[in-house]
């Protein structure tokens, strides 16, 4: 190395100065460099948590308006079974679409008369239209 005298002006050798790792600055570096590491670490890990969270944040979203999808469905199939279950719809299907008649006193069949007959399906179908209305299968038909 070159030491340089700016008052005189002379440059001189210097043999004195050696290249020599100092343990206390390969020590602060290793430290400094730690540090470093500690706080992008920390970093990531809030980024981490997070993104978690936000995303966590859009599936609780999405579940409750699935929630609310499912309960809306709901009560409109509660209102739908209440308005099926009135004896008047009851009547008006049996009527209109099934083409069944109330049961007249001479097409009373009493209890072990209608049994005898064997066709479970004859009290409800006494004079409807046979073209149009199929007596329901049973497994004792089958």
């Amino acid at each position: 190395m070159m030491m340089t005298d700016w008052s005189a002006g002379a440059e001189t050798r210097n043999y004195r100065i050696t290249h020599r790792t100092d343990a206390r600055n390969l020590a602060d570096l290793l430290m400094s460099m730690l540090c470093v590491l500690v706080i992008a670490g920390a970093l990531f890990g809030y980024l981490w948590v997070r993104s978690h969270i936000v995303s966590t944040g859009y599936k609780i979203q999405q579940l409750k308006e699935t929630e609310e999808t499912l309960t809306r469905i709901r009560n409109l199939l509660i209102l739908e079974e209440e308005m099926l279950k009135q004896p008047q719809r009851v009547d008006d299907i049996a009527r209109n679409f099934l083409a069944m008649e109330p049961l007249q006193p001479n097409q009373l069949m009493t209890g072990s008369r209608a049994f005898q007959a064997g066709r479970p399906a004859a009290l409800a179908l006494v004079n409807a239209d046979r073209a149009r209305v199929q007596p329901r299968r049973t497994s004792a038909n089958n």
